[in-house]
């Protein structure tokens, strides 16, 4: 077996990616498929989803920026949740001087595919060096968006980037799939935002969004996946559908 890696990533901030991968792991986990969430935003906030975060000198996934020979298994920590492990940040990254190699990353996660059926790793709203970084890491990439006419813009920014890095550094990159976040449809600008992003990008390409839900923010604060916080709440059942997506199009049986 080797993972499916999946970059959950958009240029800008606020777009629920941490809250999509803490929420898409659990559910994965809970049906058996062993994870690994790769905290890379150096914010650490994946982490905390599960109540994970690295002690002063253990290894985290920020390592690998700082010089070769990085040995990412020692930073893995099991979470409290089933089949889900976390690879937690350096909160006090900053960034390295000078150039980071843009596949150190992938080859750094390479020994730990085999142990996983999928690997998510949540990236910071930037367009620098850690971004191409995950991108050159992934099979897929999942996009979390809000229905503003800004967001148009704002995929359309990072889908460039990640057609470039598919052909200059990444073959292996194939997928993109757009997630609508607070989706509430009865909003003429989120109706059109909707048709107008699928006419960019195809029907295909976008997924059943997440509806708001107080509960997801609740659940952050006490450092626990929605799925064991507030089991029936309607973004439970969001995630769940957003699962059996990922399961049927992105990761292989």
């Amino acid at each position: 077996m080797s993972a499916r890696v999946i970059a959950v990533s958009n240029r800008k901030g606020g777009t629920a990616k941490t809250t999509t991968t803490v929420n898409l792991a659990a559910a994965l986990g809970d049906r058996g498929c062993r994870v690994l969430v790769v905290d890379l935003d150096s914010q650490g906030h994946a982490g905390l989803g599960f109540g994970v975060k690295a002690a002063p000198g253990q290894a985290t996934v920020h390592d690998v920026f700082r010089g070769a020979g990085a040995a990412l298994a020692d930073g893995v920590q099991a979470t409290a949740y089933p089949n889900v492990d976390v690879l937690p940040a350096d909160r006090t990254f900053g960034g390295v001087p000078g150039a980071i190699p843009p596949l150190a990353l992938a080859e750094a996660l390479r020994p730990l595919t085999g142990t996983y059926r999928a690997v998510l790793i949540d990236t910071a709203p930037t367009a620098d060096a850690l971004l191409v970084s995950a991108l050159a890491s992934a099979h897929h990439v999942l996009v979390p968006t809000t229905l503003h006419h800004l967001a148009i813009d704002g995929v359309g920014q990072f889908a460039r980037s990640f057609f470039r890095v598919a052909t200059t550094l990444n073959a292996g990159l194939h997928g993109l799939s757009i997630l609508p976040v607070q989706i509430d449809l009865r909003m003429t600008m989120q109706r059109e935002t909707l048709e107008r992003l699928t006419a960019q990008f195809g029907q295909e390409r976008l997924l059943v969004g997440i509806r708001p839900d107080i509960a997801l923010a609740e659940a952050f604060g006490q450092q626990q996946p929605v799925k064991y916080f507030k089991p029936r709440s309607r973004s439970v059942q969001d995630f769940e559908h957003l699962c059996d997506a990922v399961m049927d199009k992105i990761i292989p049986a």
